[in-house]
């Protein structure tokens, strides 16, 4: 996938959530996606495979990116509730947890194309 078109389609995909270019979750989000874009199996590995080399590029702990994907969902969670229940594709019982939310925002990537 062509990077610019990534990115469009990952803006298209945050905006109605309420998740825009200028928060940090935003890019941390972004990196995440093309990360799994490249190799779909790191969604086995998150911590290691997605969170680390992310936070070796911003001098963070792995910790931080997580903190930082969780509060996307959460905030994403309080904005559009149906749009994520729509994007999840299954019954949530409540905001989904970091995994989950990059799991389903690559579903919904790959769904595009």
């Amino acid at each position: 996938m062509i990077v610019s078109e990534l990115s469009t389609q990952v803006n298209d995909l945050l905006r109605p959530m309420g998740i825009t270019r200028n928060l940090s979750a935003y890019s941390i989000l972004c990196q995440c996606l093309e990360l799994v874009c490249e190799q779909e199996d790191r969604l086995q590995a998150v911590e290691k495979d997605i969170y680390t080399p992310i936070a070796d590029r911003r001098r963070c702990e792995p910790k931080a990116i997580q903190s930082a994907v969780r509060r996307a969902a959460k905030g994403a969670w309080l904005t559009n509730p149906e749009y994520v229940q729509q994007l999840a594709g299954y019954p949530l019982t409540g905001c989904p947890s970091a995994v989950q939310f990059i799991e389903m925002l690559y579903n919904a990537l790959v769904r595009a194309v």
